[in-house]
């Protein structure tokens, strides 16, 4: 049976409501397809303005349309035997939808057939039209639930603020040069990766030889079906196109999850809104470093889904989307006995988990905890196994240990047991250089103002003490939050990566925290004035920061500035302090005037009394958001709103051209040779992370950079550097490569490409060090700017 969860069961266990009959209003069939309609227009106008044709728009929302989310939708309702209403069944369709496709194309791309990736959604619209007993698909069951207009409306808002922020990545990151010359070098390895799955399976590391890919790499062959069907070039699908659906599915699915667990609508907007747009508290007068501003990081880890690594970073995108609907399906398990359960919900549920397992790496182990807590709150209160949490259990594992020992090969990419790490590369710690030579003193009072920080944000974890607090489905969301916390204070990776744990977690300890929320109010139910009494409380919140930041230092406290040590912790502790402080007198005072009114024969209960506490919390939170906002409409009235040029120069003049060129003009399997090694993102230091010329022309490199590969992660933790500064492990194979450059000669130029099959060269001249000798050696087919390509002899 299908029920709101108990943590949102009010105490005399009436389910949460809203308070509100259902919108089932007909007498304006047009008013529920008015949000969407006014958003789809937004976004087209927005993708035009940054270099996207309304053309383009069209053809990829047509083939994500059919491509992706009809099939998709079709087999969620089958396995969830029709039970949904069109938004949940879109936005989980197109999590499965993606799914099937990404399958899809390995086969297709694997058989050297990359558009039978077609057979997709043409075989199964195929079956759901051919078969009677699964036309009844096509729709939503007669007895659907529809969301009231307010709802449609909030969640469109929400979407059209994801899009609003996605321009801040959009105005840096240009797709033509010099526009695109300054994005970071995440990007282009993200890109480089697409390539290769556009023209191989199974994939390798692309940008140098021999090295196989151990890594989450579901979202690249996604892109590249896209690629294939729809002729988009994959710089504008990574840059414009791709994840923007991704994170509005996204957010319309965390509120669906919420709505299943408490039965209120009002919960689903405020968890995407808890998940979005309530960071930690930032109280100080002063910025964090200008790297930090512009990917919108907080003072401290919060596990933001909102900030540049979503879009730079698709893998944790892919696998955050694909993930709610596992939550959704094992929430139904969990509600379930195992001998009554639906054997479709089970399929259904392991086909998703295989999803993921390659989406992103942090999520299985993640689950794998929370089930067990899930287990061990049964067994201990209840004295019995859930056989749902056990079965689900197994699945996990399964996906676990797959992944693990296929996809990862069971490396570790650099990730160790090394305790605030996060601490060490907060924002907080690199501005202020309170982290320098790492005094544990110091490390502490980062990790204790860290804590501090996911307390204001998930404050509303409070309200689950209250009794029927334990049921299975929200033990699982605490296991996942509180694995995901312990995993990001004490371990480390050379790529900070640890941080990843925690923004996976976030969304599902922010639904629990408002199941808590809901459980605090009277009869879990939400009215204009309780609504009213919340808005105003975070709005206080807001207020608060401000009031603090205003009458708060307005420089940077260092060393260099700060008479001593306790000063120094004086400066940074005191505002998270005055922060607290004012939460504690808030609270006294509504406890306070609880008694008076009681007196006079009016009241409202400490359950109360804590939520409107909660939402101030929360409000500290929302203006960090609001600062996040405010910075892109400074930024962009000051350098404008696109075609912004910042930073290191990561990709040269002439790369994209002659790398289409090259791509153009030679084989998928033939190698290339470069001269582009290095990225200069410090003075006088020069990084491995160049990835441009793989990018760009999607061809595999002898050697180009060699970071952010498995080996290079190892050999970060081995030396103790960062992955960027580590050195070549084959010295012999990068001096037979710089020596064609060099100093060419016909015994080199053999060596190249007799020993290692080399055919291309690709050469950028802005790295200097290229001897005009090659010319004579090697055949010049093509040169935009610096780059060069040269075709080597058949001896």
């Amino acid at each position: 049976m299908h029920t709101p969860t108990g943590a949102a069961v009010a105490e005399r266990g009436d389910p949460v409501g809203d308070g509100a009959p259902q919108d089932r209003s007909r007498s304006l069939p047009l008013t529920g397809w008015l949000p969407p309609a006014l958003l789809l227009v937004a976004t087209f106008a927005v993708l035009w303005f940054y270099a996207v044709p309304p053309a383009t728009t069209a053809v990829f929302l047509l083939y994500l349309g059919l491509g992706v989310t009809l099939p998709g939708t079709l087999w969620w309702r089958f396995f969830h035997r029709g039970k949904g209403w069109f938004v949940a069944d879109v936005a989980a369709g197109l999590a499965l939808g993606y799914v099937g496709e990404v399958f899809c194309y390995v086969a297709a791309r694997w058989a050297g057939v990359p558009l039978l990736v077609l057979v997709w959604p043409l075989a199964t619209v195929t079956v759901f039209v051919a078969v009677p007993g699964l036309r009844r698909y096509w729709r939503s069951a007669p007895d659907a639930e529809r969301p009231p207009t307010l709802w449609r409306w909030a969640l469109t808002g929400i979407a059209g603020l994801i899009l609003l922020w996605s321009c801040k990545f959009y105005r840096s990151y240009g797709l033509r040069f010099p526009y695109n010359s300054t994005p970071d070098t995440d990007s282009t390895f993200h890109l480089a990766l697409v390539g290769e799955a556009k023209h191989h399976m199974p994939m390798v590391v692309p940008w140098i030889t021999g090295e196989p890919l151990y890594y989450h790499w579901f979202v690249y062959p996604e892109m590249a079906a896209t690629s294939w069907v729809t002729g988009i070039e994959p710089n504008v699908l990574l840059l414009r196109l791709s994840v923007l659906p991704m994170l509005m599915a996204f957010a319309v699915l965390v509120a669906v999850l919420a709505r299943k667990l408490t039965g209120g609508w009002w919960t689903g907007i405020a968890a995407s809104v808890v998940t979005l747009f309530v960071l930690a508290p930032n109280p100080f007068g002063w910025h964090m470093r200008p790297v930090y501003e512009k990917l919108a990081f907080s003072p401290l880890e919060d596990g933001s889904s909102l900030r540049l690594t979503v879009w730079s970073g698709p893998t944790q995108t892919f696998g955050a989307l694909l993930f709610v609907p596992v939550m959704l399906v094992l929430v139904d398990r969990l509600r379930e006995p195992v001998r009554q359960g639906d054997r479709r919900g089970w399929v259904l549920l392991a086909i998703l988990l295989a999803g993921v397992m390659g989406g992103k790496a942090t999520y299985p182990p993640l689950l794998f905890c929370g089930l067990l807590l899930a287990l061990a709150v049964e067994l201990v209160f209840r004295r019995r196994l859930h056989g749902g949490a056990l079965t689900a259990l197994g699945l996990t594992g399964v996906a676990f240990v797959f992944s693990q020992l296929v996809l990862f090969g069971s490396t570790s990419q650099g990730s160790a047991f090394n305790a605030l790490t996060v601490v060490v590369t907060s924002p907080l710690g690199m501005t202020t250089q309170y982290v320098a030579f790492l005094p544990q003193d110091h490390l502490n009072v980062l990790a204790a103002l860290t804590i501090f920080g996911w307390c204001c944000v998930w404050a509303g974890l409070v309200g689950l003490f209250r009794r029927s607090a334990r049921s299975p489905e929200i033990m699982v969301m605490l296991g996942i939050g509180l694995s995901g916390a312990g995993a990001t204070l004490l371990t480390g990776q050379s790529g900070d990566s640890q941080r990843f744990f925690i923004e996976a977690a976030r969304p599902y300890i922010a639904v629990a925290a408002v199941v808590g929320l809901a459980a605090l109010l009277p009869a879990g139910r939400m009215t204009w004035k309780r609504g009213a009494a919340l808005a105003g409380s975070a709005v206080l919140g807001i207020l608060v920061v401000q009031l603090v930041q205003a009458y708060g230092r307005t420089t940077v406290p260092t060393r260099s500035n700060m008479p001593n040590d306790a000063a120094w912790r004086h400066e940074i502790v005191v505002p998270y302090a005055q922060l607290g402080l004012a939460a504690a007198l808030f609270l006294g005072g509504l406890v306070v005037a609880s008694v008076l009114l009681r007196r006079r024969g009016r009241s409202f209960g400490f359950g109360t009394a804590l939520a409107l506490t909660i939402a101030l919390l929360a409000g500290y939170g929302l203006n960090t958001t609001a600062e996040n906002y405010n910075v892109i409409a400074r930024d962009s009235r000051a350098q404008g709103w696109r075609n912004v040029v910042q930073g290191t120069q990561i990709v040269s003049e002439g790369t994209l051209e002659a790398g289409r060129w090259l791509r153009e003009h030679s084989d998928p399997t033939d190698l290339v040779a470069t001269n582009a090694h290095c990225l200069v993102l410090e003075a006088g230091k020069c990084s491995n992370l160049h990835f441009s010329m793989t990018a760009y022309s999607e061809r595999r490199m002898l050697v180009e950079g060699w970071g952010f590969s498995t080996t290079a992660h190892e050999e970060a933790a081995r030396l103790g550097l960062w992955v960027g500064y580590v050195p070549y492990w084959k010295p012999e194979v990068l001096a037979d490569n710089d020596a064609v450059f060099k100093d060419p000669t016909a015994e080199n130029i053999a060596t190249l490409r007799d020993r290692y099959g080399v055919k291309w060269l690709f050469v950028d001249e802005s790295q200097g060090g290229v001897s005009p000798k090659l010319l004579t050696l090697a055949t010049e087919r093509y040169r935009s700017g610096p780059c060069v390509v040269y075709q080597l002899a058949r001896f």
